[in-house]
C-alpha cells in the first residue's frame, strides 16, 4: 500500500531535489525573460480620453452618457478608424480569407476599450504598439463620434425642412393667390381700401346733394358706389384672406428659418476633460507578472511530476 502524502513528503522532495528545482527556476526565467522581450511580445502603450455628452437629445429613459456610449460603439466609427489607419494591416490579419474580418473586429476589440465611469462621463482607452497612433486613434474616434452625432441630427433636421418647406410653399401659393385678385379689383374697379373709400364716396355724395352738384358729377359718384356695392364684399373678404395668409406665411418663415439654422448649424457633442496623450510607458507586456507566474508554474509543475513520481515508486 502506498504511503500517504503529508507535509514532510513534500518537504523531503524540496530538500532531495532543490538542485533540480533551481535549475528549473533558472531556466524559466531566462526563457520567459526572453520570450517575453520586444522581439517576441512588442510593447503596447495606451492612450486615453475623458469626455462628457453635450448637445446630444436622449432617446427613450437612455441618458445622453448612454447615448455618446452607444454612438461610440457604433460600428461605422470602428470601419472609418480601421480604414484611416490601415489596421488589417497594421494587426497583420488577411481581411480575405474565411472569418478574416471577424478576427479584425476582434483585434480592435481588444485594443479598444469604451467605458462609462462613475461622474457619468465616458472614458476612451486605445492601446498600440505605435504610442502617437494611440493618440491619433482616440483624436479619431472623437472626431468620427461628432460627425456621426450631427449626421444623426441632422437627418431629422433634413425631414422636419422638408415638411416646412411644403408646408410654406402651400401658404405662399394661398397668400399669392389672393394678392393677384387684389391687384385685379384695384387696377380695374380702383378699389384701394374699403371702409375708408366708402366713408369719403358718402361724405361727397351727402355734400353734393347739400350744394346741389351737376347730374353729371351725382352719375360718377353714383357709378363708384355702385362698384363699391359690387365688389366692395369681394375685395373686403379678400384683404381680410390677406391678412389672415401672411400672417400664416410670417410664422411659417420663421420656423422655417428655425429649422434651416438647426441643419446648417456646426456643433460638437463632447467635452474633453481629459485629452489623448503620447504616452512614454508601455502597458503590455508586464515582463516582471509574466517572469514571476512563468518560473512559479515551471516550479509548481516539477513539484507536481516529483511527488508524483516517488509517490507510484
Amino acid at each position: 500500500m502506498s504511503a500517504e502524502l503529508d507535509f514532510s513528503t513534500f518537504l523531503s522532495v524540496v530538500r532531495r531535489h532543490w538542485r533540480l528545482f533551481l535549475s528549473v527556476a533558472v531556466l524559466a526565467v531566462v526563457l520567459s525573460a526572453i520570450l517575453s522581450g520586444p522581439t517576441f511580445m512588442p510593447p503596447r502603450y495606451k492612450s486615453t480620453a475623458t469626455v462628457y455628452p453635450v448637445n446630444l437629445n436622449s432617446y427613450s429613459i437612455e441618458t445622453r452618457t448612454d447615448q455618446l456610449l452607444q454612438l461610440l460603439e457604433s460600428n461605422s466609427i470602428r470601419d472609418s478608424l480601421i480604414k484611416e489607419f490601415d489596421l488589417a494591416q497594421a494587426y497583420e490579419i488577411d481581411t480575405t480569407a474565411n472569418g478574416g474580418y471577424f478576427a479584425l473586429y476582434n483585434e480592435f476589440n481588444d485594443r479598444v476599450e469604451i467605458t462609462k465611469t462613475r461622474f457619468e462621463s465616458v472614458q476612451i482607452e486605445i492601446v498600440d504598439e505605435d504610442p502617437r497612433k494611440a493618440r491619433d486613434m482616440v483624436n479619431a474616434m472623437l472626431k468620427q463620434v461628432n460627425l456621426l452625432a450631427r449626421r444623426l441630427q441632422r437627418e431629422k433636421s433634413y425631414e422636419v425642412l422638408a415638411i416646412a418647406e411644403r408646408a410654406l410653399g402651400h401658404e405662399r401659393h394661398k397668400l399669392d393667390s389672393v394678392e393677384s385678385r387684389l391687384n385685379n379689383l384695384r387696377q380695374e374697379k380702383g378699389l384701394l381700401s374699403y371702409e375708408a373709400q366708402v366713408k369719403e364716396l358718402t361724405k361727397g355724395y351727402v355734400k353734393l346733394l347739400s350744394n346741389g352738384g351737376s347730374q353729371s358729377q351725382r352719375d360718377a359718384l353714383q357709378a363708384m358706389i355702385k362698384g363699391l356695392e359690387e365688389r366692395g364684399g369681394e375685395f373686403r373678404e379678400l384683404t381680410e384672406l390677406s391678412n389672415l395668409f401672411r400672417s400664416n406665411y410670417d410664422r411659417l418663415l420663421t420656423e422655417y428659418e428655425k429649422v434651416v439654422n438647426d441643419v446648417t448649424k456646426e456643433l460638437t457633442y463632447t467635452n474633453t476633460v481629459v485629452y489623448p496623450e503620447v504616452s512614454d510607458k508601455k502597458v503590455y507586456p508586464v515582463r516582471w507578472l509574466i517572469v514571476s507566474t512563468t518560473t512559479l508554474s515551471a516550479l509548481f509543475l516539477c513539484f507536481v511530476l516529483l511527488v508524483w513520481r516517488d509517490h507510484r515508486r
